[in-house]
């Protein structure tokens, strides 16, 4: 970045302007955003503005804006920070080539950031149409990597632009948990954070059609809990735009070791451009399913909670994947029992009760229900209330409840004999007569999950999509609404108000 700051002022606050040194502008489609930021250094300021002109790209780009920032006439905006204290990112806009934009045409954004209490200062960034394109080369998926051992990844890059990336190249690094980077290279700068990673630097230039490895392997270790993850990196021209998320101070370690460099290889189709790749380890998790019993007298309505636990020792980590894949567990009702905790649809979410199960309708067989936890580690539990009526005595009829992993991220569970739970019935008092079939049903169904030693809902828990069990006051007055309507008149009507349950989306 580069970092403009006036010949001369007052002392007391004065501003940095934090640009990039150049701006490539692909010859079709849109360019990247444009990097800004600006510090108040020695205090704050206030009434801060950036004033921004591309006007000299008239006629070869437009501009879209984004951020906060407004449209002061073609190719220019005005972006107002106000009160500053420390630094502030801006994120002003991105550009578009015209038709005729042609390779190699030139251009520069300049910068005015003023303040009522700082002196004036400027910055430029040259713009280049056309330029370098960096793509990378995918990883290989990885598997049967044993817990705790070391593993490797080699990123490659491909310049198919029309220019070169004359200064080098930047190498930003990014993995999942579970897996801890080797420091060992001097020009490379890490985090303790495998989701922030590393970067390095090389001064390699890269011509139009030429490609590149690194000339020595990233080291990897996996946790000895870890049983999948992935790699990922980014590249971009020395002085290009950055990835938004990109900030050096985030990397305050750097490696002892040679530093890390490129070397030649042949360019090819393999260059996609996105250089992403997942690993799967042996370790395995052992999942408990979790039964229940259905106690009270014919022809009332219960709860149950039943569900999974991980006993481990391997650690379901899906925070980069969807929350579902950790597998599934099968819900099947005792013989003279029927599910009704079924909610209509949309009538699920906070602070409603959260229903993680298929079928949506009430009287199924069985019911086949996620174990949506995105961080389901050892100790931790998933679980679903169902509400039951008991219709009828049948002797020794139980249910069950079967844990099932996902085929295509089996838990490997190496101990199948508590993998299914039974569901019994202990029917108490005396018998009544059945409900009529005609009587209908909308009681309340909660998911919830929780680590060992901690209940529902706590933060070091996991969670179900955000859903929250039916408890505290509306639980309270939930249960004492379907009491009185048992006494009135014995039907069986249980009424559960919910509102839509909203869902995190997290792609890869």
């Amino acid at each position: 970045m580069a970092v403009a700051t006036p010949a001369a002022h007052a002392a007391g606050t004065t501003l940095v302007l934090d640009t990039q040194e150049n701006y490539y502008l692909p010859t079709t489609g849109e360019g990247p955003n444009l990097d800004l930021a600006i510090t108040a250094s020695g205090g704050d300021a206030h009434d801060v503005s950036v004033a921004i002109d591309a006007s000299s790209l008239a006629g070869k780009a437009t501009m879209v804006v984004t951020g906060d920032c407004v449209s002061t006439g073609a190719l220019k905006v005005r972006c107002d920070v106000g009160p500053l204290s420390g630094k502030e990112s801006i994120d002003p806009f991105l550009l578009k080539p015209t038709a005729a934009a042609k390779a190699g045409d030139t251009g520069a954004i300049t910068y005015t950031a003023t303040a009522s209490d700082a002196a004036t200062v400027t910055g430029k960034t040259d713009v280049l149409i056309g330029g370098p394109k960096l793509v990378a080369r995918p990883y290989p998926a990885l598997k049967g990597i044993a817990p705790g051992a070391v593993f490797e990844r080699t990123p490659a890059f491909a310049n198919t632009g029309t220019a070169p990336a004359d200064k080098g190249v930047m190498l930003l690094v990014q993995d999942s948990e579970g897996v801890s980077l080797a420091r060992d290279h001097s020009n490379c700068h890490y985090s303790d954070r495998p989701d922030v990673g590393a970067w390095c630097r090389f001064d390699t230039p890269v011509a139009p059609g030429a490609a590149y490895e690194t000339d020595a392997p990233l080291r990897y270790t996996a946790s000895k809990d870890t049983m999948y993850g992935y790699n990922s990196y980014v590249v971009w021209p020395v002085g290009g735009s950055a990835p938004g998320s990109f900030d050096p101070s985030d990397f305050p370690g750097t490696g002892t070791g040679a530093p890390l460099g490129l070397k030649s290889v042949a360019a090819g189709s393999g260059f996609t451009g996105s250089g992403y790749g997942t690993f799967a380890t042996t370790q395995h998790a052992d999942y408990q399913a979790l039964g229940d019993t259905v106690e009270g007298k014919v022809g009332e309505t219960v709860s149950i909670t039943v569900g999974v636990r991980n006993n481990g020792p391997g650690w379901m980590n899906f925070r980069w994947m969807d929350a579902d894949d950790s597998g599934t567990f099968v819900v099947t009702p005792p013989a003279g029992t029927t599910i009704t905790g079924v909610p209509a649809p949309g009538e699920q979410g906070d602070p409603g009760p959260l229903w993680n199960c298929t079928p949506r309708k009430a009287g199924a067989k069985s019911y086949t229900c996620d174990i949506a936890s995105t961080d389901f580690k050892p100790g931790d539990s998933v679980t679903q209330e169902f509400t039951v009526r008991i219709d009828r005595v049948v002797p020794g009829a139980q249910g069950s409840v079967r844990a099932v992993e996902n085929p295509e991220y089996p838990n490997r569970d190496d101990d199948a004999s508590n993998d299914t739970a039974t569901i019994t019935v202990k029917t108490t008092g005396s018998a009544t007569s059945s409900p009529s079939p005609s009587a209908s049903a909308s009681p309340s169904a909660t998911a919830t999950a929780s680590p060992s030693g901690s209940g529902a809902g706590t933060n070091g828990g996991t969670t179900t999509g955000g859903g929250l069990a039916a408890t505290g006051t509306d639980g309270v007055l939930l249960r004492a609404g379907a009491a009185v309507l048992l006494v009135a008149g014995g039907a069986l009507a249980f009424l559960a108000a919910r509102r839509s349950r909203t869902q995190g989306v997290n792609g890869r």
